[in-house]
């Protein structure tokens, strides 16, 4: 039977009028969390006002919970707003853990003008600045470069300042006294009610990021938890990152790549890329500094027999394929990459999770599979792990452009995607593997 839509984000049951990057996981309980860029002014990428926002399904689907604000950012326009942007969801069914990944950006700043920087000390307190003097925020707290308690300084939860008393706008936007410096951050919330409540926002970026990146943030969709071999239980989530050699503005030296935890996501650690093993006629690609071809950027992963790791990437290739590697080190390393020939791309990101058909395991890849445009939703099932494809169907006619997806059991993927280009509704559908093998 065909699969029928419904709209799980989007202005009815929200707050703006532009919803966009869907992520979506399910828990042992079974419900389901969802979750998408709420974008208040815009529904470009930032600068923008950008919140996250969850909705939960308790009945596999079919109905959606009123919506939960995640993180909620600060600022009244486009250009004098911050931003939560792209999650990534992770769930860790031992300790019953939900985990969003997000970049975070002060007020004017985006993925073209990050400055280059980690924007924290190495114990992860933030750095506030007025003007070349520099606070280091810690504990809710301001200090001066020698140590000093700066007492004239109140700094609330949410950036709010004050200074001796009277307001002093707020470090996140273009008002405040002190900011933040204008560079991404790498942040996660996380939730063990199934979604229900959320902590306060973790800035990880000291523990991933080198102070020669600009631009930081996952590559949307979901993470996953190593199941088998040397790094059983790793949680694993799928970023990407800007690097430049000189303090300019505006250059995208893209690299994907993961980031990986060991202690149920307390502390995090950068893996190479595959920009760092591949080479270009016998001549390492490297990292630092590519040539626009050789950006590799949002991606998602699997689990292969034996741990092995397989990571699917949006690429820049005159190719216009979908791009896999491989990591037998738990992400710490990749090799093996190259287009896959049966994975066309516009230039788009992802999805791809692992189900069974029977007693059989399968991957389930989805994207926008037109070469030309964001259009084309086409859903696939393979049964190597993504290397072949025995079946394919197209899900969704037109413009298709991000999605996410969930095995929910039984034969059934949950299908959470940006319904086309004006990016006013998130939707969702239950597609069957009977209705993919139809002829």
């Amino acid at each position: 039977m065909k699969p029928t839509a419904q709209t799980v984000f989007g202005k009815e049951s929200g707050r703006a009028e532009n919803y966009r990057i869907p992520a979506i996981i399910k828990t042992k309980s079974g419900t389901l969390v969802a979750c998408a860029d709420e974008r208040f002014f815009t529904g470009r990428d930032n600068p923008n006002r950008i919140d996250k926002v969850v909705r939960r399904s308790v009945d596999g689907g079919e109905t959606w919970q009123e919506q939960i604000v995640a993180v909620e950012e600060v600022g009244a326009s486009k250009e004098d707003a911050s931003a939560a942007i792209d999650p990534c969801m992770l769930y860790d069914e031992d300790t019953d853990t939900i985990f969003i990944a997000y970049c975070h950006t002060p007020a004017g700043v985006g993925i073209l003008n990050c400055k280059n920087g980690t924007g924290q000390d190495g114990e992860g307190n933030l750095y506030l600045y007025d003007g070349r003097k520099k606070y280091t925020l810690k504990d809710g707290c301001l200090y001066r470069k020698n140590g000093e308690k700066a007492d004239e300084w109140t700094v609330a939860e949410n950036g709010d300042l004050e200074y001796n008393g009277e307001p002093a706008g707020n470090y996140k936007l273009n008002s405040g006294r002190l900011k933040e410096l204008a560079t991404s951050f790498f942040c996660i919330v996380t939730s063990t009610d199934d979604g229900i409540t959320w902590s306060k926002p973790r800035n990880i970026s000291y523990q991933i990021k080198e102070k020669y990146m600009s631009f930081i943030g996952p590559g949307p969709g979901v993470g996953i938890k190593v199941k088998e071999g040397k790094h059983k239980g790793r949680l694993i989530i799928p970023i990407y990152y800007n690097t430049f050699p000189l303090p300019l503005t505006g250059i995208l030296n893209l690299s994907s790549c993961v980031i990986y935890s060991d202690d149920g996501g307390i502390t995090w650690k950068r893996g190479k890329s595959p920009n760092q093993t591949r080479r270009r006629l016998g001549v390492p690609i490297g990292h630092r500094l590519i040539m626009p071809n050789d950006c590799i950027t949002e991606c998602q992963l699997i689990e292969c027999p034996a741990g092995v790791l397989k990571l699917f990437i949006r690429n820049h290739s005159p190719k216009k394929l979908i791009a896999t590697a491989l990591s037998d080190d738990g992400g710490a390393t990749w090799q093996d990459y190259k287009h896959n020939p049966n994975l066309p791309q516009c230039i788009c990101q992802c999805s791809v999770i692992k189900g069974y058909d029977g007693d059989r395991e399968i991957t389930v890849f989805l994207n926008a599979a037109n070469k030309t445009a964001r259009r084309d939703g086409v859903i696939r099932i393979s049964y190597d792990y993504g290397e072949t494809y025995e079946y394919s169907k197209l899900i969704k006619e037109g413009e298709f452009v991000y999605s996410s997806m969930i095995w929910l059991g039984d034969g059934k993927i949950g299908v959470l995607y940006e319904e086309d280009t004006n990016h006013e509704e998130i939707k969702f559908m239950i597609v069957t593997l009977d209705y993919i093998k139809e002829k």
